[in-house]
């Protein structure tokens, strides 16, 4: 059963009393929203470099409307402190070879996804609709859908839309 952790991301700095709160709310919730998937990058070091992935291949677990765009660069930091610094830690792989084995990662409109999914890898996205929460894209599903992975091959987008969150949970 994979495990899913979902984004409700840390603290950003909060209003200190309600002058502050009643100026900034608007800028305080624009930046929160902003970075609350950000959270997710901890979850993901946190796990593969906890060994959890080496002692239980098996284990497979979910970044939970985390987004992907961010990804790419993550994993590429992940794999280079491992190597420079952190060898020690005796991974059976590279942080980015144990995400691509065991990881996945949930999103819901990101302009730049098509052109990030060969840096992620194709079968660890899962797109989501947020449905019925009022911030997520449905019942505009399918224009977000096009536009975000438009350029795609209809395999991927298949993979994307359906087959590795079917895959994922047994459905399939």
């Amino acid at each position: 059963m994979p495990i899913s952790f979902h984004t409700t991301g840390y603290a950003v700095r909060e209003p200190s009393d309600e002058a502050m709160k009643r100026e900034y709310d608007l800028r305080y919730r624009a930046t929160r929203t902003t970075m609350f998937q950000m959270a997710a990058a901890e979850f993901l070091a946190g796990i593969v470099f906890s060994g959890a992935l080496d002692r239980f291949p098996g284990f497979q677990f979910v970044l939970g409307e985390a987004g992907v765009s961010w990804l790419p660069y993550v994993l590429d930091r992940m794999d280079e402190e491992y190597e420079d610094r952190f060898y020690q830690l005796n991974l059976s792989m590279k942080p980015s070879e144990l995400w691509r084995r065991q990881g996945f990662s949930t999103y819901q409109h990101e302009p730049s996804v098509g052109v990030m999914i060969p840096l992620i890898g194709e079968d660890t996205i899962m797109w989501g609709s947020d449905y019925p929460h009022p911030d997520g894209i449905w019942p505009d599903s399918q224009r977000w859908i096009s536009q975000d992975l438009g350029s795609v091959s209809a395999t991927v987008r298949r993979k994307i839309l359906c087959e590795n969150a079917g895959k994922l949970y047994g459905l399939l």
